[in-house]
């Protein structure tokens, strides 16, 4: 009995069990786990997360309109992604996309002097008004640079009254200032909230504006404008100077009663371009007459898709299924382009959002991979832009059947007209 208790409790090998044929399942599921680990472009963050906020998502790119496209194509609704640029130690641009929160709360741990990032504007999006005002104060001694500061934000709350007869004040204005010896240096933005402009080309033309009625004003002593009159020629003049970011004290921002990180909000509130309630938003504008507009954000969307490079629907190849079956294959990257070269059956996917390349084993730092098509061999197969990778090849992966399908009778066809001639 004790013998056969003994041989009981020797363990059996699961091979002995189930046989060998398991192993090769099991090699090919570490092997897709460690490509997964590859592929995969930054650590998880572990910080606890309110169940009312998104997912955390961070993305770094090497080049601005891949950024911005990134963060156009992975914002939801009030969830918006906004794009950050910084230098690298080589002094290289690299820019950002993630929720501006998760980013507030990565910069709190990185040392004050390194904390120099800029918001990206995105080209003809809506944006709100906002200044940068800065002159040198060791040649303009005389100037109050709070003073003008006042002037500038009362003159133009003045012009949005009377062009969309919004009334705005010193209170909706965010004061930064960023002023060192020998040089004074402000940054305000209009943080209006339920308005904002159509895009910053319409923020630069009344700027402008305001810019070129003030100086026509000054010249002319007699003159009378149904703004300008209503201020201190003095004031107006100082605006005017020679020429060879924390918060100010004299912002008038009226903040949240108790905000739970009050130097997140002037972050949060200071970002030009995050614009999370588009719902409910109005867009200041002119029209082709330059007569002062206004439309709600969701009259305008439709139009500014169309005019945006951010929205750009891309060549697609002859074959739908096709070019469904790449933009899954390369997922989290995207589709930029397609080439198809019908003479030698030959399509061309230029990717974003995914380096991987398999020459090397890991994502490119910078340089894009693409993806060539062989329609007559049924074949895929990787490349990439990288002058260290300009030979390379990868593995031949043939195309499913369900894919093929779509293109086997064109070929067929192709061919026996080869064999004609």
């Amino acid at each position: 009995m004790d013998d056969l208790r003994t041989k009981l409790d020797i363990p059996i090998r699961s091979a002995r069990f189930y046989g060998d044929s398991l192993q090769g399942i099991y090699d090919e599921l570490e092997r897709k786990a460690e490509l997964s680990r590859k592929q995969r472009p930054a650590d998880p963050d572990t910080r606890r997360r309110s169940l009312l906020q998104p997912s955390r998502y961070k993305e770094e790119f090497w080049k601005q309109n891949e950024a911005l496209q990134n963060a156009a194509e992975h914002s939801i609704d009030d969830d918006v992604l906004c794009c950050f640029v910084f230098q690298d130690e080589h002094e290289r641009r690299r820019f950002i996309v993630t929720y501006p929160e998760d980013f507030w709360l990565d910069c709190e741990a990185i040392n004050m002097e390194k904390r120099v990032f800029y918001e990206v504007i995105p080209e003809s999006s809506p944006c709100f008004l906002y200044y940068d005002l800065e002159f040198e104060t060791d040649i303009n001694k005389e100037k109050d640079g709070v003073r003008m500061a006042r002037t500038v934000i009362d003159v133009t709350c003045a012009y949005i009254a009377k062009y969309w007869q919004y009334s705005c004040n010193r209170h909706m204005v965010i004061n930064l200032d960023s002023s060192r010896p020998g040089k004074f240096s402000k940054h305000l933005i209009f943080s209006t909230k339920d308005v904002a402009f159509e895009n910053n080309f319409r923020v630069g033309y009344l700027v402008k504006m305001i810019c070129t009625e003030i100086t026509n004003f000054l010249s002319d002593p007699s003159a009378v404008h149904d703004v300008l009159s209503n201020f201190n020629r003095a004031d107006l003049e100082e605006l005017f100077v020679e020429t060879n970011k924390v918060q100010a004290p004299d912002c008038e921002y009226t903040w949240n009663k108790c905000p739970k990180n009050k130097e997140m909000e002037v972050f949060i509130n200071s970002l030009v371009s995050y614009l999370p309630n588009k719902k409910k938003l109005r867009l200041f504008s002119f029209d082709q007459n330059k007569q002062a507009q206004t439309q709600c954000y969701a009259q305008s969307a439709e139009g500014r898709l169309q005019k945006t490079s951010l929205f750009k629907e891309f060549p697609k190849s002859p074959y739908p299924a096709l070019d469904r079956y790449v933009s899954d294959f390369v997922k989290p990257g995207k589709v930029r382009d397609t080439k198809y070269n019908e003479s030698i059956q030959i399509i061309t996917y230029e990717i974003v959002g995914n380096r991987y390349c398999e020459n090397i084993g890991r994502w490119h730092k910078s340089n894009n991979v693409y993806f060539i098509v062989d329609l007559a061999n049924k074949m895929m197969y990787q490349k990439c832009h990288d002058e260290d990778c300009a030979g390379f090849f990868s593995t031949p992966k043939k195309l499913p059947m369900e894919v093929t399908f779509y293109f086997d009778d064109e070929m067929d066809s192709l061919f026996c007209a080869l064999e004609e001639t």
